[in-house]
Protein backbone atom coordinates (compact mmCIF):
# COMPACT_ATOMS: atom_id res chain seq x y z
CA UNK A 1 0.00 0.00 0.00
CA UNK A 2 1.10 3.36 -0.88
CA UNK A 3 2.40 5.64 1.52
CA UNK A 4 -0.15 8.39 2.57
CA UNK A 5 1.26 11.85 1.88
CA UNK A 6 0.22 15.35 2.76
CA UNK A 7 1.27 18.53 1.46
CA UNK A 8 0.62 22.29 1.92
CA UNK A 9 -1.18 24.01 -0.34
CA UNK A 10 -2.25 28.01 -0.79
CA UNK A 11 -5.79 28.08 0.03
CA UNK A 12 -6.16 30.49 -3.13
CA UNK A 13 -5.13 27.34 -5.69
CA UNK A 14 -8.44 25.30 -3.92
CA UNK A 15 -11.00 25.08 -6.03
CA UNK A 16 -14.51 24.23 -3.88
CA UNK A 17 -16.34 21.36 -5.75
CA UNK A 18 -19.27 23.34 -7.53
CA UNK A 19 -22.03 20.52 -7.43
CA UNK A 20 -21.00 20.17 -3.24
CA UNK A 21 -24.26 19.27 -2.01
CA UNK A 22 -23.58 20.04 1.51
CA UNK A 23 -24.10 23.17 2.86
CA UNK A 24 -22.32 23.56 6.32
CA UNK A 25 -22.07 27.25 6.44
CA UNK A 26 -23.41 27.19 9.63
CA UNK A 27 -20.49 25.19 11.24
CA UNK A 28 -17.73 27.00 9.94
CA UNK A 29 -17.42 28.67 13.48
CA UNK A 30 -17.33 25.61 15.32
CA UNK A 31 -14.46 23.86 12.80
CA UNK A 32 -12.85 27.09 12.69
CA UNK A 33 -12.66 27.08 16.82
CA UNK A 34 -11.22 23.49 16.55
CA UNK A 35 -8.69 23.96 14.34
CA UNK A 36 -7.57 27.03 16.49
CA UNK A 37 -7.34 25.32 19.58
CA UNK A 38 -6.14 21.64 18.06
CA UNK A 39 -4.31 22.59 14.64
CA UNK A 40 -5.61 20.98 11.21
CA UNK A 41 -5.64 17.37 12.38
CA UNK A 42 -7.74 16.49 8.94
CA UNK A 43 -6.37 17.44 5.26
CA UNK A 44 -8.07 18.59 2.61
CA UNK A 45 -9.07 15.99 0.23
CA UNK A 46 -8.10 17.18 -3.64
CA UNK A 47 -8.08 15.65 -6.82
CA UNK A 48 -5.52 16.17 -8.94
CA UNK A 49 -7.09 19.67 -10.24
CA UNK A 50 -6.81 21.15 -7.04
CA UNK A 51 -10.77 20.59 -6.39
CA UNK A 52 -12.01 19.37 -3.47
CA UNK A 53 -13.65 15.92 -2.74
CA UNK A 54 -13.73 16.42 1.34
CA UNK A 55 -13.60 19.63 3.13
CA UNK A 56 -15.09 22.39 2.03
CA UNK A 57 -16.07 23.31 6.12
CA UNK A 58 -12.34 23.10 6.78
CA UNK A 59 -11.78 25.74 3.88
CA UNK A 60 -14.27 27.90 4.95
CA UNK A 61 -12.82 27.80 8.11
CA UNK A 62 -9.34 28.52 6.98
CA UNK A 63 -10.19 31.10 5.11
CA UNK A 64 -11.69 33.10 8.26
CA UNK A 65 -8.59 32.44 10.37
CA UNK A 66 -6.84 34.15 7.65
CA UNK A 67 -5.00 30.88 6.98
CA UNK A 68 -2.68 30.90 3.47
CA UNK A 69 -1.72 27.52 3.56
CA UNK A 70 -3.51 24.43 4.36
CA UNK A 71 -2.70 20.64 4.57
CA UNK A 72 -3.84 18.39 1.88
CA UNK A 73 -4.24 15.09 0.72
CA UNK A 74 -3.92 14.68 -3.37
CA UNK A 75 -6.45 11.31 -4.18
Amino acid sequence: MAEMKIVEKDLCDIIPYENNPRRNEKAVDAVANSIKTFGFNNPIILDKDNVIISGHTRRLAALQLGLEKVPCYIA
